[in-house]
């Protein structure tokens, strides 16, 4: 056993013991989804999608949460592993509008343009225009607009 999976063991059985919360920040999806109730996704310091964390692994609405998850080992359909292509703004060089469309394979010109609103529950809380359901974007101006991953 580790001293990471010892450590999380502990914090794990103190929560359980005194019924403290428990904020975890990884990147470790493998920690995520072997510790964690619920969880908020930060794309550049922006939460873009919350939920617990079943519905979040089982059905991403963020295109980022998607990508990120695809990118996983344990979800690998080729030989190598996916890449999210770009790099993450800094805090000096945003883009305008959505602060992933960028980087983003469903972005539309009013993804560049305009800021997405936050959607509700259901949509997982993503801060996105066309968000997911199974992978597909809803509403999306482009009916063929479909996920590679």
């Amino acid at each position: 056993m580790t001293i990471q999976a010892q450590i999380l063991d502990l914090l794990l059985d103190l929560r359980k013991q005194t019924g403290m919360a428990l904020v975890l920040i990884t990147h470790d999806m493998g920690v995520v989804a072997e510790t964690a109730e619920r969880v908020a996704v930060l794309y550049a310091g922006q939460k873009v999608e919350e939920a617990p964390v079943g519905e979040l692994f089982g059905d991403p609405h963020h295109p980022y949460t998607a990508a990120l998850l695809a990118s996983l080992p344990e979800r690998a359909t080729g030989r190598e592993l996916p890449a999210i292509g770009g790099v993450v703004p800094g805090l000096f060089d945003r883009p305008n509008g959505c602060l992933f469309s960028p980087r983003c394979r469903f972005a539309t010109e009013r993804c560049t343009k305009v800021a997405p609103s936050r959607q509700g529950k259901a949509a997982g809380y993503a801060l996105c225009h066309y968000p997911l359901v199974h992978g597909q974007p809803v509403e999306h101006p482009d009916p063929h607009a479909q996920a590679t991953v």
